[in-house]
């Protein structure tokens, strides 16, 4: 709360600062015309809602600060992003308690659903009238499937005919559907791809929510060019692949190779080819220190927004200090730098990230281990700071975990087509969950 409350303090004095144009030289205070507030600065059209969207949106589901949000909001951010499952219901209470100072019709907030192959269409118009209840709205302007399994499921009948007389009583605007990869492997019939694009070609959705990054880049590009022929509005989250900590995973590996008495035969060659990498990277870092923090994410959102079909890129605003470095990247675009600098990311840390909604390694592991799920529980760990999120959701996995993959030779990281080092992140991602949970 300490800390919160000194980024506000320190949010609040810059833009003040902006506002008054005040700069001091020499202890004298002179008034600068040219320095203004953090505000949006481009808006985009979401598909065929025709709501002009901020290119940069708000998924305030790590928030519990609605002196947060309402400033994200003044900032010129129109776009919320929540879901009904976020903190069980407490980060729509957030949203609620937020924009009533603000013109409704000028912000779209859209929710998720997890819709099970079981529930009725009662039961889905149900929920959603809690949702309204929470956010203290009369409408949504976006109501999305959660995550589904496979192309089947986004033509599900019960919350189809829900939706339609949701929108029939003029409670929901415009039908949606997310994906940012299967739960457990168990469960995988489609990749994200596949379940994106047959909801764009159903016909029947306005907007889409998945991963797309300049890493992660073959899926989104194709869903992208599905969206931009059927006027479909593309929403992107997880679109910074290293985020703001990743770069720790280099002294994780150095240290749990380190600390380990023993390595089995069978992956000390593996081993040593991680280690190498590692070498590699280390010593690319040390010449790069520019490479941390706002340019990193600068290169990464500048490659998102150079995209036309792209109508918002999603944020978690954790801090005040975040509206003035991600607001600040709004309208941004690609340079023959920030160019250079993921081409050189790319190169030298490409190994480290497990492309979200993959899944082609998982069919090559004995032991069923939903490896591109654990990965992402390890991205909300190290990428987003999402710690205890993230062990909550491991530890629901049971005895499905990592721990399976002590002994293993690696064959997930075998059929990786992208070199990651899969089989040692799997084992680090296990460490640092069973010693938190």
């Amino acid at each position: 709360m300490k800390n919160q409350e000194i980024n506000r303090r320190n949010f609040l004095a810059s833009a003040s600062m902006g506002i008054a144009g005040l700069g001091i030289s020499n202890g004298i205070i002179n008034i600068k015309q040219d320095k203004q507030p953090i505000r949006i600065k481009e808006f985009r059209t979401l598909g065929r809602t025709d709501f002009k969207v901020s290119d940069i949106g708000c998924g305030p589901g790590l928030m519990n600060n609605e002196n947060l949000l309402k400033a994200v909001l003044r900032a010129g951010v129109n776009i919320i992003e929540t879901a009904e499952f976020y903190g069980n219901g407490n980060n729509e209470l957030l949203v609620g308690r937020s924009i009533g100072e603000f013109d409704r019709k000028s912000l779209f907030i859209n929710t998720k659903l997890i819709i099970k192959q079981t529930d009725t269409r009662e039961q889905i118009v149900d929920r959603v009238r809690k949702c309204l209840e929470r956010m203290k709205t009369d409408y949504l302007d976006g109501m999305m499937l959660w995550n589904p399994s496979s192309a089947l499921e986004v033509k599900y009948t019960e919350f189809h005919e829900a939706f339609d007389q949701l929108k029939e009583e003029g409670r929901v605007r415009f039908r949606g559907v997310s994906c940012h990869g299967t739960e457990s492997y168990t469960e995988s019939k489609d990749n994200m791809e596949k379940i994106i694009c047959s909801a764009v070609e159903d016909g029947r959705f306005d907007l889409v929510l998945f991963v797309y990054n300049y890493v992660q880049r073959e899926m989104g590009e194709n869903i992208l060019k599905a969206c931009g022929d059927k006027n479909v509005g593309a929403i992107l989250m997880k679109t910074d692949p290293f985020g703001k900590r990743y770069m720790d995973v280099l002294e994780e590996i150095k240290t749990y190779n380190e600390t380990q008495k023993t390595i089995p035969d069978n992956l000390k060659s593996r081993y040593e080819k991680v280690i190498e990498k590692q070498k590699k990277s280390e010593e690319f870092l040390s010449n790069h220190p520019e490479y941390h923090g706002k340019t990193k994410t600068e290169a990464a959102l500048a490659f998102c927004l150079d995209h036309p079909a792209v109508s918002s890129v999603i944020m978690s605003f954790k801090t005040y200090n975040d509206i003035t470095e991600y607001i600040g990247l709004s309208g941004l675009r690609s340079t023959s730098a920030t160019k250079n600098m993921r081409n050189e990311l790319l190169e030298n840390f490409g190994h480290l990230y497990c492309r979200h909604a993959c899944g082609i390694c998982e069919k090559n592991c004995p032991n069923n281990v939903p490896v591109n799920t654990i990965m992402r529980f390890n991205h909300y760990y190290i990428g987003q700071g999402r710690e205890k999120y993230a062990m909550q959701q491991y530890k629901l996995l049971e005895k499905n975990n990592a721990n399976l993959c002590s002994n293993c030779a690696g064959y997930c990281e075998t059929a990786c087509p992208y070199g990651v080092s899969i089989h040692a992140l799997l084992e680090i991602a296990h460490q640092n969950f069973i010693l938190q949970v």
